[in-house]
C-alpha cells in the first residue's frame, strides 16, 4: 500500500527508509542505484523472476532488489505479479521496518522495453507492504557519490517464489 508519494532522491539521508528497486534478471543494463552492484557481482546460481536480493545498503537502511522483469521487447510481461510477490514477501518477513520504493517501470529500460507501469503501480497499491512511492524529478539527477555511497553490497538474504529463502551464493 503507497502511504506517501514523495518526489525527490530515495538515496537522500532524509529517507530512513529501506529502499525497494526493480531489477532486471539478467542483471544487465542498469543505470542509478543498482548500478554499482552489478558492475561487481558474479552470478553462481540461476535466479528466478520474483526473486527479492537483499543487501545492507549503510547502518540503518537495507536495499531489496525485486527481480520483476527481463531486458528486452516483453520482458516485463508480468512484472506487477512479481513485484507484488517480492512486496508481500517483505511484508511478511520484516513487518518491522519502513520501506520507501522507486516507481519501478517509469525508467530508461522500463520505456524501452514497454512496462507498464500502470499495472505495476497497482500492484504496488494493493500490495500489504506499507511503502514511500519516490518519484525522482526528471529534471533532477542522482549525483554520482549518492549511487558511489552503496559501495560495496553485500547480500544477506534471497528469496525465491518456488523455493522460499535460498543460501547465498552470491559474490560481490
Amino acid at each position: 500500500m503507497i502511504k506517501n508519494i514523495r518526489v525527490g532522491n530515495i538515496l537522500s539521508p532524509e529517507n530512513d527508509s529501506d529502499i525497494i528497486i526493480g531489477m532486471n534478471l539478467q542483471f544487465k543494463d542498469v543505470l542509478g542505484i543498482g548500478k554499482p552492484f552489478v558492475d561487481r557481482i558474479v552470478r553462481t546460481r540461476d535466479l528466478r523472476l520474483g526473486s527479492v536480493i537483499s543487501f545492507e545498503h549503510d547502518d540503518e537502511r537495507e536495499l531489496h532488489m525485486l527481480v520483476c522483469h527481463r531486458i528486452g521487447k516483453g520482458g516485463w510481461k508480468d512484472a506487477e505479479q512479481f513485484v507484488r510477490y517480492g512486496m508481500d514477501y517483505l511484508w511478511q518477513k520484516r513487518q518491522d521496518r519502513k520501506y520507501s520504493i522507486v516507481n519501478i517501470g517509469t525508467g530508461r529500460v522500463g520505456k524501452r522495453d514497454g512496462a507498464d507501469h500502470a499495472l505495476i503501480r497497482s500492484a504496488i497499491t494493493s500490495s500489504f507492504l506499507p511503502v514511500d512511492l519516490y518519484i525522482l524529478n526528471e529534471k533532477e539527477r542522482i549525483p554520482a557519490e549518492a549511487t558511489a555511497s552503496v559501495v560495496p553490497l553485500r547480500p544477506f538474504r534471497i528469496w525465491d517464489t518456488e523455493r522460499g529463502e535460498v543460501s547465498i551464493r552470491l559474490a560481490a
